[in-house]
């Protein structure tokens, strides 16, 4: 079980590779690979900027999959998660999770999501041809 925050590029499969092998004698395993996006409101998005704090990062992030695991048997997981400038098409977010059954995990991928996108706390900013944005955190 691994929370990952880095500035290099996310190979999802070869990360998907070795959590499978890993975790062959688990029922499921699921994924999901976020990216950043090539248009906002019909902008194009030249780059993304992710900044954050680490240890806050990291704190929260670990409280909410304790919470998400309390309720729901989860076998192993890894989130990696970037920062730093990003283009489009960029992995940004790395979710794998293993558990017994397709429920639990795709229970647990959507709760991760979630909270990722509400919760932790992330500074984004989106930049454009001729300008740029803070991206709010439900975004």
């Amino acid at each position: 079980m691994k929370i990952i925050f880095q500035k290099k590029k996310i190979y999802p499969e070869r990360e998907l590779k070795y959590f499978s092998m890993k975790n062959k004698l688990s029922g499921s395993t699921m994924s999901f690979l976020g990216k950043v996006r090539n248009h906002r409101n019909k902008k194009k998005i030249m780059s993304m900027e992710i900044e954050f704090y680490e240890r806050m990062a990291l704190f929260q992030t670990k409280k909410v999959l304790k919470k998400i695991i309390k309720v729901n048997k989860i076998n192993d997981y890894l989130v990696m998660h970037r920062f730093g400038r990003l283009s489009p098409g960029d992995n940004i977010i790395l979710i794998l999770v293993a558990s017994e059954h397709r429920k639990e995990s795709n229970y647990f991928l959507n709760k991760v999501v979630d909270y990722f996108k509400t919760q932790i706390t992330f500074w984004k900013k989106e930049n454009f041809e001729k300008n740029s944005r803070w991206v709010k955190q439900s975004d």
